[in-house]
């Protein structure tokens, strides 16, 4: 399964399987034979097995595709008002990213699989048509990252909102905005709904002669938003009083 989450529950501990479904990760001190292991990827239902099961040789997970039920057709509404839920702004002192300081880095394997997102309200009901996040630096001639929409269960990221699996790819140290078109989901938020907009970190291809990064700017401190991170896809959630560089554009109605 390509770029599938690989975790230790509850700890910062995993990684992100390659193009072909490979992985590994270091085992640490931290880390007991009894942890428990999820792979998860969108589509398919989540496989557990210990920690040790992993060290022996020539281990194969197998991922059960999870039956989705298919969203119906929906028909606009007739009076549509264009909006913006999120962060225009492309400044702030906070920065979520990964360091390009030597080829195949430590620091660039350990980021595998990280992840931040961002809590959205919707202050009307409407449609999502795209969603966009800027890059303020991008030494890499490749990236790939993973775009995912939560719910909130009390105060954190819970369920994920879309059975597709969308990736964005960055191609010649791209920078700028980039968009997602997002109309062919059937996205859509009800009025007062909050949920969590998140990028998850899934490869990386290039090095650079320098110490340089990709990053996505975020404003820092703001008393009213708030920016969610972890280290992997099982790890416990932290927050911070940040309001990221990223935004739905999406049509509105009472």
């Amino acid at each position: 399964m390509p770029f599938a989450s690989v975790g230790v529950k509850d700890k910062a501990a995993g990684t992100v399987a390659d193009a072909q479904g490979r992985f590994r990760f270091p085992y640490s001190p931290e880390l007991s034979a009894t942890d428990s292991v999820i792979v998860t990827a969108v589509g398919f239902r989540p496989a557990r097995l210990l920690l040790g099961q992993l060290r022996q040789p020539a281990v194969t997970i197998r991922l059960q595709a999870q039956p989705q039920v298919l969203r119906g057709v929906t028909v606009r509404h007739r009076q549509l008002q264009p909006q913006v839920l999120g962060r225009t702004g492309t400044g702030g002192i906070a920065h979520w990213g990964v360091n390009s300081i030597v080829k195949d880095s430590v620091r660039r394997r350990e980021m595998l699989g990280s992840e931040f997102g961002t809590f959205i309200t919707s202050p009307r009901n409407c449609y999502v048509d795209d969603f966009n996040v800027y890059v303020q630096h991008n030494p890499f001639r490749q990236v790939r990252l993973r775009l995912v929409f939560y719910a909130v269960r009390d105060k954190r990221p819970a369920e994920l909102l879309l059975p597709q699996d969308i990736q964005l790819v960055l191609t010649d140290q791209q920078q700028g905005w980039v968009k997602v078109d997002l109309r062919p989901y059937n996205l859509q938020f009800s009025k007062g709904q909050k949920v969590v907009v998140a990028l998850q970190w899934l490869d990386a291809v290039g090095v650079t002669p320098n110490y340089q990064s990709f990053d996505v700017p975020a404003a820092f401190p703001t008393p009213l938003h708030l920016v969610y991170t972890r280290n992997k896809s099982q790890d416990e959630w932290k927050f911070y009083r940040g309001r990221p560089s990223l935004y739905l554009n999406v049509q509105s109605w009472k």
